[in-house]
C-alpha cells in the first residue's frame, strides 16, 4: 500500500523564536473608530494591526478560554490582500479570521487549523486573496475539548516582502517560552 504525502510548506520558524514580548495595550473605542474611518477613506496611516479587547460572547461562540482571550484588528487598503498562515508548534493551532467583533453580526471569513503538530501548513499553502477591509484575528492552540488563546505579538514594521506592504500577526501558545513562530498570519499587499 503506497502513502502519499503532502508537501510541506516552507517557513522558516527561527527569526520568530525568543521574541520579546509585553501584554498589549488595547485599542480604544474612539482608535478602532477612528482606523474604520481612516480605511473608508483611504488614509495610509489606518493601515496596521492592534490588540482589541472583544466581549466574552465571541470566544464562548468558538470555544475559546483562556486569560489572553482578545482579537486583533487588520486594517488593510482597499485592493487585493495576500493571506498566508503558517505554523510549527507542537499544540495544534487554529486562527479565525472575522469580519466584526459584533457577537450579533459576525462571520468567519476563514477558519484554519494545523493538521497535526510540528506542521507548518496553516491554511493552504499559498495562503488566498482576499478584499481588502478591515478584519479580526483570533489566535487560539487546542486544549483538551477547548481553544485556549494565544499571547500575541504584532509586527507592523515588517516590508510585506519583494515590492510589497504588509504586516503579521505572530501567537505563542504557552506563557514560558516565547515562541512567536507558532501562530504565524501575514497580510500583505502590492505597493
Amino acid at each position: 500500500m503506497a502513502f502519499l504525502r503532502f508537501a510541506v510548506p516552507e517557513y522558516d520558524f527561527r527569526p520568530f523564536k525568543d521574541l520579546s514580548w509585553t501584554a498589549p495595550t488595547f485599542l480604544s473605542a474612539d482608535e478602532i473608530a477612528s482606523r474604520i474611518e481612516g480605511q473608508t477613506n483611504g488614509d495610509a496611516s489606518a493601515h496596521g494591526c492592534a490588540a482589541i479587547e472583544v466581549d466574552a460572547e465571541v470566544f464562548e461562540k468558538f470555544n475559546v478560554r483562556g486569560e489572553h482571550s482578545h482579537a486583533v484588528m487588520c486594517v488593510t487598503p482597499s485592493v487585493d490582500v495576500h493571506l498566508l498562515g503558517r505554523s510549527y508548534a507542537w499544540w495544534n493551532q487554529r486562527v479565525l479570521l472575522l469580519d466584526s467583533v459584533d457577537p450579533s453580526n459576525m462571520n468567519v471569513v476563514f477558519e484554519w487549523r494545523t493538521p497535526r503538530p510540528m506542521n507548518t501548513r496553516l491554511g493552504p499553502d499559498d495562503g488566498v486573496t482576499i478584499p481588502g477591509g478591515v478584519y479580526y484575528v483570533v489566535s487560539s492552540h487546542m486544549y483538551d475539548d477547548h481553544w485556549v488563546a494565544n499571547r500575541t505579538i504584532t509586527d507592523n514594521d515588517w516590508d510585506g516582502g519583494e515590492a510589497a506592504n504588509g504586516f503579521r500577526v505572530l501567537g505563542a501558545s504557552k506563557d514560558d517560552a516565547n515562541e512567536f513562530c507558532e501562530c504565524n498570519l501575514s497580510f500583505s499587499w502590492s505597493n
